[in-house]
């Protein structure tokens, strides 16, 4: 079906190739034009145009190259993210129990995936930007990690376990 297809297309467009005309102009120059609003010099030449071959048409692509090659997300270098701020063991002082979590990626996100806040294990906010703004956090130590997922809910890559302690402004 593909053959006469392709083959019905060949001999149509070339059914529609329009007369060639050819005229040379007062500087010298030859000129060529299918338009005919051409001068009076020009003259109608024959154009033989040979058709290629439908062999050369449907040739199939070497085997290697017809193979589908695998998506990015297949052979990617692995990504990595790591937790930028605050640093493992660090002591932060809130009084509304404000952090920011800001993330380091290997790589560019793909398009699809978010990262993902754990905070003491549970899953605070996804986002595909690398800096969570977090509001209402207990006092006392928490445990961050952050977690790359892909559009299927897959982890993909995690972050190192950190804790912080988060303390409230003393007034004297």
């Amino acid at each position: 079906m593909k053959h006469i297809m392709l083959l019905a297309l060949l001999i149509t467009s070339f059914a529609s190739v329009a007369a060639i005309y050819q005229w040379t102009d007062e500087q010298g120059i030859t000129h060529f034009s299918d338009d005919e609003s051409k001068p009076a010099s020009a003259k109608k030449i024959d154009v033989k145009l040979t058709p290629p071959s439908i062999s050369s048409l449907t040739q199939s692509l070497p085997q290697e190259a017809s193979v589908a090659l695998p998506t990015v997300n297949d052979t990617s270098l692995p990504l990595s993210i790591s937790i930028k701020a605050p640093i493992d063991q660090q002591t932060l002082r809130s009084n509304n129990g404000e952090i920011i979590v800001s993330a380091t990626l290997s790589s560019t996100l793909q398009y699809g995936s978010n990262i993902r806040l754990l905070i003491d294990g549970v899953i605070h906010s996804e986002q595909i930007e690398s800096q969570f703004n977090v509001l209402n956090i207990p006092i006392g130590t928490h445990q961050l990690q952050l977690q790359i997922v892909n559009n299927s809910g897959k982890v993909i890559a995690s972050s190192e376990l950190i804790t912080i302690y988060l303390h409230r402004f003393k007034a004297n």
